[in-house]
């Protein structure tokens, strides 16, 4: 008998903790918790391929009228004319280019120099040099030796650094290429 109440017992108390009631009512939210760590950096994407130098490094002058007065006569047949140009430096003369041009008046064809120009009379040259910190265009007349400069001859120059891309296939006496490819204004 004491194992059947005993049974009895044990079947009622298993009873009684299985029983569920209804739900109650959701409980308060806790507190967030602390933020996890971040993950790992996804792989890095392959470097693209360099890109042609841009032209800001390219240096120009505007275009210079030199008057008789500015032009010194080294000889009867040759004169020079000189601009002062901080930015040509020793790296520019070993390792740059610097290239003029001129013309006649600001609707006349433009020219690379240096420049020979032939009548039945002269043969006149404009040529460039160039020196730490500065230009110097040079006239000779090769046959009358009372040539002088042309009075309204423009100049202009433009320095292109060693680093800058040169363009191989670039005609250099063509100036238009020349201001479109460097991004000169007129």
């Amino acid at each position: 008998m004491i194992k059947r109440y005993f049974l009895t017992i044990i079947l009622g108390c298993l009873l009684l903790f299985s029983c569920e009631g209804p739900q109650g009512p959701a409980g308060k939210d806790g507190d967030p918790g602390p933020i996890g760590v971040n993950g790992p950096t996804g792989p890095t994407g392959p470097t693209g391929d360099k890109g042609d130098p841009g032209t800001a490094n390219v240096i120009y002058s505007g275009w210079i009228t030199p008057t008789a007065g500015n032009w010194q006569k080294v000889s009867d047949i040759n004169y020079t004319f000189s601009v002062n140009e901080a930015k040509i430096t020793q790296d520019i003369i070993n390792n740059g280019v610097v290239l003029a041009y001129g013309r006649q008046g600001a609707a006349s064809t433009i020219y690379l120099l240096p420049l020979t120009l032939t009548t039945n009379s002269s043969i006149s040259n404009y040529n460039i040099g160039i020196g730490e910190g500065k230009v110097v265009f040079s006239f000779l007349e090769l046959l009358e030796p009372s040539g002088k400069p042309i009075d309204n001859l423009q100049l202009r120059y433009v320095i292109i650094p060693g680093g800058v891309h040169a363009r191989a296939e670039l005609n250099y006496k063509d100036y238009n290429a020349v201001t479109k490819a460097f991004g000169l204004p007129e």
